[in-house]
């Protein structure tokens, strides 16, 4: 699976049963240090991304609520999946840094949204540049428990 075709491999297994789970797997491959927190994908447009995890023994620290690098982990896949899904074919991204705040206790399932702007987020007055992706996590019963702004480095990519 090419980065450069995450939405259109998305929309092709989503089509099915188990499709994004499916995806969601294939997806961790491609970048393997998602696989420890067996994430899944919710939705996945130009301009969103909706990805999740399910609290486990493994993802605990000693107040048994999910790990906070844990929940930088599903920021971090949810801020990657809606750049590959947006971000125009003459730009790349790099990530620069996160800034997080953990609002509330983090258990059960949690949810990672991201919503950007599809038609201008990665437009800058010139490149290279910094942009801030936005991303909120909440549990099921709704609350806010982290929010998260994601900088990335956004460049053009060298001509061939």
């Amino acid at each position: 699976m090419s980065l450069g075709n995450v939405l259109g491999m998305y929309n092709k297994f989503a089509k099915y049963p188990l499709g994004k789970a499916i995806f969601s797997k294939l997806f961790c491959l491609k970048a393997p240090y998602f696989r420890t927190i067996s994430p899944g994908i919710n939705d996945l447009k130009p301009g969103h991304a909706s990805v999740f995890l399910n609290q486990s023994w493994g993802l605990q620290n000693h107040i048994k609520t999910v790990h906070a690098i844990a929940v930088c982990n599903l920021v971090e896949m949810a801020m990657g999946l809606v750049a590959e899904a947006t971000i125009p074919s003459h730009l790349r991204w790099l990530p620069m840094g996160m800034d997080i705040t953990y609002k509330k206790k983090a258990t059960g399932r949690l949810t990672a949204t991201t919503d950007i702007d599809p038609e201008t987020f990665f437009t800058l007055e010139k490149y290279p540049g910094m942009v801030k992706v936005p991303v909120i996590v909440h549990n099921v019963e709704g609350v806010e428990v982290t929010a998260a702004e994601v900088r990335l480095w956004i460049s053009e990519k060298p001509k061939k």
